[in-house]
């Protein structure tokens, strides 16, 4: 699929009914998975032209980001995360 065609999918579903509506959940997952989900989170905001960033605004931008820090600063695994960061 094409980045335009994968943007126009992403905001077709985004867009849906009940979309913007708040959930609340808790898991438990290992720091091995917090850590590799937080890459993935990054990544994912980084990666231009594959039609997921350029479909969603800038509050869900941060919302991510935000997510993000909660997960690792709830696991313990921020200054190994801003490391990595590091090295790339």
């Amino acid at each position: 699929m094409e980045a335009k065609e994968t943007k126009w999918l992403y905001e077709t579903i985004l867009s849906g009914p009940g979309m913007d509506e708040e959930v609340k959940f808790s898991f438990s997952a290992s720091r091995k998975v917090i850590l590799l989900l937080a890459e993935v989170i990054e990544n994912g905001l980084t990666l231009d032209g594959s039609g997921l960033k350029e479909s969603v605004g800038e509050g869900s931008i941060k919302d991510l980001k935000q997510i993000k820090g909660i997960l690792l600063e709830k696991s313990n695994l921020t200054a190994l995360s801003n490391q990595l960061l590091k090295i790339k």
